[in-house]
C-alpha cells in the first residue's frame, strides 16, 4: 500500500539495479563501532550529473561514481544512508524497476535532516529515517593513493577461495593476524599465512624495477586483514576483473573494478 509521492523535480533519479548493486558493496566499508558514529553510515555526494557513493570505517574503504539525474537545487549537497536500510534494500537488487528516485530532505540552511524517500519503479517508497549527526564526513578523495608502483590484475573467482582458506588458517591459530602478500621474480603473486601459501592466477603484472630481498627476488610485500578484502571481494561478479595497486608496503593499496568502483584496505605494520 505504499505509493510514493515523491517529486520529480526535487529527486535524484538513478538506474535501480545499478544503485542497488552499488551500496551493496560500498556498505562493507562502513564501521560497526559506535566511536565515530558518522561512520556507520554510507556518505552520498551529489554532484552534477552523477552521484557518488562512499564508506570507510578508518581501516577499509569504498567508493563508487555512478550516473544520475540530479535536480540543480540538489548539486553540491551530500547525505548519509543507514547501514542496515542499504543492506536490507539492496538484498534483491533486481525487484525494484527501472529507476530508482532518492529524495534527501533538507533544512533551511541546506543541511540534511537525516530523512531519505527512495522511490523505486514499481511505485514502492523506502523512507531511510536516521539520526542526525552533525559535521563533515572524512574527505575519503585525500585517503586513495593516486598512483601505484606495483600492479596486477586477476578475477574474483581466482582470488576469493585463496583468500578464504587463508581466513580459515588465521580464525584457527591465535598466533595468526595478518595475510602476507609478495610479488617476486617479477613475474609471481603470492599470498600466506602461516604454512599456506598460493599463488595467485594473475595478469598484466608490472612493478617497478625494485627488488628487496635477493635470492628469490623480491620485489615487494605487504600484510593485510584478510577479512576486510573478503567482504569486499565478495560482493564482485565471480568473473569479473579486478586491477590491484600497490604504491608502498607501509601504504593502503586498492583494487578498482570494472565499474569503477574503488576497494582500499590499508596495511598493517608488522615490526
Amino acid at each position: 500500500d505504499n505509493v510514493a509521492t515523491v517529486n520529480v523535480n526535487e529527486a535524484i533519479i538513478v538506474n535501480a539495479k545499478e544503485f542497488l548493486k552499488a551500496i551493496r558493496f560500498v556498505v562493507t566499508a562502513t564501521s560497526k563501532k559506535q566511536s565515530r558514529p558518522i561512520l556507520r553510515y554510507i556518505h552520498a555526494e551529489i554532484g552534477e550529473n552523477e552521484l557518488t557513493l562512499e564508506a570507510t570505517d578508518s581501516h577499509q574503504l569504498t567508493q563508487l561514481k555512478m550516473a544520475a539525474e540530479v535536480d540543480e537545487s540538489l548539486v553540491g549537497k551530500e547525505f548519509l544512508i543507514n547501514s542496515k536500510f542499504a543492506r536490507n534494500l539492496s538484498k534483491t537488487p533486481t525487484k525494484h524497476g527501472k529507476n530508482m528516485m532518492i529524495t534527501p530532505e533538507y533544512d533551511d540552511d541546506g543541511l540534511r535532516t537525516g530523512l531519505v524517500k527512495y522511490a523505486d519503479g514499481n511505485h514502492e517508497l523506502f523512507i531511510d529515517d536516521h539520526e542526525n549527526y552533525e559535521g563533515n564526513y572524512p574527505e575519503i578523495d585525500r585517503c586513495i593513493p593516486d598512483r601505484g608502483y606495483f600492479t596486477f590484475d586477476v578475477q574474483a573467482k581466482e582470488l576469493l577461495p585463496a583468500l578464504k582458506e587463508i581466513k580459515k588458517k588465521i580464525d584457527n591459530d591465535e598466533k595468526l593476524y595478518s595475510t602476507h602478500m609478495e610479488i617476486h621474480d617479477a613475474s609471481k603473486v603470492v599470498l600466506s599465512a602461516g604454512d599456506y601459501e598460493k599463488e595467485i592466477n594473475q595478469s598484466n603484472l608490472n612493478i617497478t624495477d625494485h627488488i628487496i630481498k635477493r635470492g628469490k627476488e623480491l620485489n615487494f610485500e605487504i600484510d593485510f586483514n584478510v577479512h576486510y578484502l573478503i567482504g569486499m571481494v565478495q560482493k564482485c561478479k565471480s568473473g569479473e576483473n579486478l586491477h590491484f595497486s600497490f604504491s608502498g608496503t607501509l601504504r593502503p593499496f586498492t583494487f578498482t573494478r570494472e565499474n569503477g568502483a574503488i576497494g582500499l584496505v590499508c596495511p598493517i605494520r608488522k615490526f
